[in-house]
């Protein structure tokens, strides 16, 4: 039906590939507040807008890698509970890309993406933060805040 799509998790080892559960997005936000059985209401929005501000973020950098036709988008968790909403890989690079529901970023916000490009410094070299800023913010020499409508 294709209403939508898979969010592999991350990682360079198959096995884990096999143990870790997909993500699963739906094309729609519409679609998914239906499945949600969430309120026809902005306060069903607005009371959690985190997740609904990380899944529209999903669903565009997962049509740009469609329109580009070239890359992969993943999600990274360790079992110590660190997590990078996004993974960008394409060719032999790999961008992390968190997703804050803020408009001042700090580097607290950043602190699993710190830790993906130190444990993956050949390959991912800068971070973004999707954020509510109002112009780009630089919050570390590898990390980038953007705000959404840059995306």
């Amino acid at each position: 039906m294709f209403i939508a799509f898979r969010l592999p998790a991350f990682s360079r080892s198959q096995r884990k590939n096999l143990l870790s559960t997909d993500r699963f997005f739906f094309f729609d936000l519409g679609v998914r507040h239906a499945a949600a059985e969430a309120p026809l209401e902005m306060a069903a929005v607005l009371g959690n807008p985190g997740p609904v501000f990380e899944q529209w973020v999903g669903i565009e950098l997962w049509k740009r890698l469609k329109y580009l036709g070239a890359g992969r988008l993943h999600y990274f968790r360790t079992k110590g509970g660190a997590e990078v909403d996004f993974i960008i890989e394409r060719q032999s690079s790999l961008t992390p890309v968190e997703v804050k529901w803020t408009e001042k970023p700090t580097m607290h916000d950043a602190r699993h993406l710190m830790g993906f490009l130190d444990e993956h410094a050949r390959q991912a070299k800068q971070g973004f933060i999707v954020c509510r800023c109002r112009h780009p913010l630089r919050l570390h020499d590898k990390i980038m805040a953007l705000p959404w409508f840059c995306l």
